[in-house]
């Protein structure tokens, strides 16, 4: 089933029916319509840098305010009110395309390419 929230709006001739890919980040088709597209890519940026500079500024309002709940607050309650404040603030990065990346490289016990070898037994002519 597609997550119509974030389904490509176009339309296909062939079927006449909507699309059923994800559309890219911040725009409202994928890119076999047009998401592809630099004018397309470089507007769905524009929209999510909007969108993360709005929700930065209405986080640090809350912020703001929750600086004042702290004070009267036992310290259960405020490591419990910063670790949701931290896990909303990583949603939304992530989301916007914002956040960290994450880039795994693995390599060989010399340092060099990790390499491999399968081995397989044939028997009666069938790979086992």
């Amino acid at each position: 089933m597609v997550n119509t929230d974030n389904q490509c709006t176009a339309t296909a001739k062939s079927t006449g029916e909507q699309c059923q890919r994800a559309a890219v980040k911040g725009a409202t088709v994928c890119p076999v319509h047009g998401g592809a597209a630099p004018q397309v890519k470089k507007k769905a940026q524009e929209r999510l840098d909007e969108m993360a500079d709005k929700t930065t500024a209405d986080m640090q309002r809350v912020l703001d305010d929750l600086t004042d709940i702290y004070d009267g607050a036992d310290p259960d309650e405020k490591v419990e009110i910063a670790r949701e404040i931290r896990q909303s603030w990583v949603k939304i990065l992530d989301r916007t395309g914002h956040g960290p990346t994450e880039k795994r490289e693995i390599a060989g016990s010399d340092g060099g390419p990790l390499e491999f070898t399968i081995e397989r037994e044939v028997v009666d002519g069938n790979d086992n």
